[in-house]
């Protein structure tokens, strides 16, 4: 049977699933984090968990699964928009420009919590008109409801987002989800089908161009991890929204719905005990890119209306 249990850790208040095949840990208080997530089967953490609370502090977005809206980085932390220009609050170590978003360090309210046979569900909201620093730079009344199952030897995360605003609501959504590699990446490959990659400057911020595959064409098989030192965006094109991790004891695959368009693999330097595999609706920067919303993945939530993405996560053994 699945259960849900609430405790303290180093002040924070968090909550954990747990079923036969996972235990689940979560931080409402710090951007709705799942910062752990335990295989009871292979006995081993799946994600990069923080050693205490405050390394999660510090770090948001490195650790488990952080929730960036917008993700990655927007270019002097401003872009146009219906008429308007979007100025952010510039968060890079340079001072120059935007990175990952409002809502992984905030906190997050609980809504409600259930546990039903081998399920068990958390449901966390995020309304941006509780902010005033986050609408003075995005001056709409956005609500986000994070959906976080687990079932059987699924992770399930599902996001409804409502522009409950008068106007148009720009839109880029990721997870920067950090894998372990438990220091082997000999052992593990990973499998994306993706078309093209898109061109940086040297201060990683995409130039619009897009790139063939090169070094990376073998991803559409599977890509030995070894060796690898990888910081670059992917299309996805027509094909599936699935990466796949194949690992020693099992095979991890991570699907996203529509309309993920996008992802970004990072290994932090040469992989060995980590790879951030991020699933985004946007590429980096799409709003000043000319590439054309077919291609970047920009698009806008209307007054009034909801979208819905789910993000699932499975152990195949």
């Amino acid at each position: 049977m699945a259960t849900i249990r609430r405790h303290d850790w180093e002040g924070e208040d968090v909550f954990t699933l747990e079923n036969e095949n996972f235990e689940l840990s979560i931080i409402p208080g710090i951007g709705s984090n799942v910062y752990r997530l335990y295989d009871r089967i292979a006995g081993r953490d799946v994600l990069r968990v923080p050693d205490r609370v405050e390394s999660l502090r510090k770090s948001p977005g490195h650790y488990g699964i952080p929730l960036l809206l917008p993700p990655s980085r927007i270019r002097n932390a401003a872009f146009p928009f219906n008429g308007k220009t979007y100025r952010f609050q510039p968060n890079t170590p340079d001072g120059q420009h935007f990175i990952h978003g409002f809502v992984r360090a905030r906190p997050w309210n609980v809504v409600k919590t259930d546990a039903d046979g081998d399920a068990a569900e958390i449901v966390t909201e995020f309304q941006m008109a509780h902010f005033p620093e986050v609408l003075a730079q995005y001056p709409h009344e956005l609500t986000i409801r994070a959906h976080t199952r687990i079932q059987g030897n699924a992770l399930i995360q599902t996001f409804v987002f409502a522009n409950e605003s008068a106007e148009p609501a720009p839109f880029g959504f990721g997870l920067h989800t950090w894998f372990r590699l438990d220091g082997k990446p000999e052992a593990w490959k990973l499998k994306l089908p993706v078309v093209d990659r898109w061109e940086f400057d040297d201060r990683m911020l995409a130039t619009g161009r897009r790139l063939p595959l090169g070094p990376f064409q073998a991803l559409n098989e599977g890509l030995h991890l070894q060796g690898q030192n990888v910081d670059a965006a992917f299309r996805i094109g027509d094909q599936p929204a699935q990466a796949t991790l194949v690992g020693p004891e099992c095979t991890i695959r991570y699907t996203a719905s529509e309309p993920f368009t996008q992802w970004v693999v990072y290994t932090a330097g040469e992989a060995k005990e980590t790879i951030c595999i991020e699933p985004l609706t946007w590429t980096p920067d799409a709003p000043n890119l000319d590439a054309g919303p077919e291609l970047t993945g920009m698009r806008a939530i209307e007054p009034g209306d909801e979208l819905k993405l789910t993000v699932t996560l499975e152990i195949e053994r």
